[in-house]
Order: C-alpha cells, then sequence, then structure tokens
C-alpha cells in the first residue's frame, strides 16, 4: 500500500502522542528513551532529571512516575529518523 501525503499526515496527527515529547508537547528532538519505555528529548529528560537531583528525590518518568533509585542511562531511539521520513514526505 502507497501511503500519500494526505495519508501521512493523518496518520502522524492520530499518532501523535508516539511522536511528541510530554514534557514540551513538541516534536521530540533528539529523543531518548527510559526504561518504562517512554520517550522524551534527549534535553526535557536531562533537564526534569536535573530538577529532581536539585530537590534531592528519586529520578522518575514524567509520564507514568515510575521512579528509578540510579539516574537511568538515556537510550538513543531510533524513531527520530522515521520522523524525519515521515516529516519529509508530509510537506
Amino acid at each position: 500500500m502507497f501511503w500519500g501525503r494526505e495519508n501521512i499526515q493523518h496518520s502522524m496527527q492520530d499518532r501523535g502522542e508516539d511522536f511528541s515529547c510530554s514534557v514540551c508537547l513538541d516534536l521530540l528532538k533528539d529523543p531518548v528513551t527510559i526504561p518504562c519505555g517512554h520517550s522524551y528529548c534527549m534535553n526535557c529528560i536531562k533537564t526534569n532529571w536535573d530538577e529532581e537531583d536539585m530537590k534531592g528525590i528519586f529520578h522518575s518518568c514524567p509520564q507514568c512516575r515510575k521512579t528509578f533509585i540510579l539516574r537511568p542511562d538515556l537510550q538513543k531511539n531510533t524513531i527520530q529518523n522515521l520522523l524525519k521520513v515521515l516529516i519529509c514526505f508530509s510537506r
């Protein structure tokens, strides 16, 4: 099945939560995934966890609130490549 520009735009709108950061509410920039499976802009989650460090509280997922005793390693998310392709096709 060939996906035309209109189909891609509708799909992106319908699945926008998969491509947006729940912290800044924008498209993911330099996306990373944390251990609970949620994705964020690298800068957004680092800033969030830096603030938690300053408050002396455990690191947590801003979306599901799962807590992590140690600051988790951030895993690069390959969704960024998919986003670039979809954005190019949707223009």
